[in-house]
């Protein structure tokens, strides 16, 4: 069998031709549209990524099983750091004695107090939402709510009252149009602008 022989200026060219279909893997891989929600107490996200090692502590100790390791979806930068998805449970942070905080080993989530928590915000697409769109009687969400942060207007149809909503996820979990909700949780900043929909009913 004849010897390989590579050459520096071959070997140079491979590396670059690796490396730029590791980029071009990058720039082409489908991103997430799914919103990236962090445990209670991990909100400052530079900080968090920073420091937590993926070690899945936090997500072995959920009492509810509401968390799990970010997949290659959300970038390689935040890969099996710990994400809070709303669709697997709901985030009993008041009753499970903020199991993540504590068994975090280098202290990257914050055992903040129960009444400063904010995970995220609901938001609930219009289009989506059967009582808006459709006219139909729905308040599930609302029904589901233990923080008073969903009403509804005239015509009963949902909205979030938005300094009330902690992110928990309850009426995520809970939407009947599942599995593609009318209501989601967003990262602080990031729920999309609804476009139309009639706002507050009369």
């Amino acid at each position: 069998m004849p010897e390989l022989k590579v050459g520096r200026r071959d070997f140079f060219a491979l590396g670059i031709s690796g490396a730029g279909s590791l980029l071009a893997y990058g720039l082409l891989r489908k991103r997430s549209t799914t919103p990236l929600l962090r445990p209670p107490g991990a909100q400052d996200e530079t900080a968090f990524v920073s420091r937590c090692l993926r070690c899945q502590e936090c997500v072995r100790s959920c009492m509810t099983g509401c968390l799990e390791a970010a997949g290659k979806e959300f970038g390689t930068a935040k890969l099996w750091t710990p994400r809070f998805d709303p669709a697997l449970a709901k985030c009993e942070f008041t009753l499970c004695g903020r199991a993540c905080a504590k068994s975090c080993p280098v202290g990257a989530i914050g055992n903040v107090p129960d009444e400063k928590v904010r995970i995220g915000t609901a938001e609930v697409t219009k289009t989506k939402c059967i009582a808006w769109a459709q006219g139909k009687s729905c308040l599930v969400c609302y029904e589901r709510c233990s923080y008073q942060a969903i009403d509804f207007d005239s015509q009963g149809r949902p909205r979030v009252i938005s300094g009330n909503c902690t992110g928990c996820g309850a009426c995520q979990n809970t939407c009947v149009t599942n599995p593609d909700p009318a209501i989601l949780v967003y990262p602080s900043g990031a729920a999309p602008i609804q476009q139309g929909g009639g706002g507050k009913g009369r």
